[in-house]
């Protein structure tokens, strides 16, 4: 899309446009920081609430999951990375100053508090992911033609979709990374 046809579409002067925004590339990351900054919000609220680590943590994490699954323009973004879009990968690099960095701080704040095993925050990070998101991952690339035959994407999907289960995999994963409690 040129810049010509988002200010049409606005029905914006092009002057206008090209004063405020400079670039197309302005203009792109622009629209990717606002999409991105309520989510990002949205956990630094809760990783910022009272409360023990380990429960700010999970709430952190459920915050981050919901606000990717309901909202399809980071899926466009990833698809976009992919396809080794410039401004999605920069986008996607920039992350890692952002979300992860508190998650991460949760972690160690998790494991000083004796709630989580003293192992490499981004191990443990990464384990709490899989366990919370990675179904809904595979679920999403399971839509389509499906490979395995109907019911397998049908169950996993309902599963992986559901907030309740997703919620209980996260909780299952913080329990067995707690310190030797049952």
């Amino acid at each position: 899309m040129t810049i010509r046809e988002v200010a049409a579409g606005a029905h914006a002067n092009l002057g206008s446009f090209v004063y405020h925004f400079g670039t197309r590339e302005a203009f792109v990351e622009e629209l990717m920081q606002r999409w991105y900054a309520p989510l990002l919000a949205r956990v630094n609220k809760v990783a910022a609430e009272d409360g023990r680590p380990v429960g700010r943590l999970r709430s952190a994490i459920l915050q981050l999951v919901d606000g990717v699954d309901n909202d399809v323009f980071l899926g466009r973004i990833l698809m976009a990375a992919a396809d080794n879009d410039k401004f999605a990968r920069n986008f996607l690099k920039s992350l890692a100053r952002r979300h992860p960095l508190i998650l991460l701080q949760l972690v160690a704040a998790a494991q000083a508090d004796g709630a989580l095993a003293d192992h490499d925050p981004m191990q443990v990070l990464c384990f709490l992911f899989s366990a919370a998101a990675l179904p809904r991952l595979i679920a999403t690339a399971w839509q389509g033609p499906s490979l395995f035959g109907e019911p397998l994407p049908a169950a996993l999907s309902h599963v992986a979709r559901d907030r309740d289960r997703m919620a209980q995999r996260l909780d299952w994963a913080i329990r067995g990374l707690a310190c030797g409690k049952p």
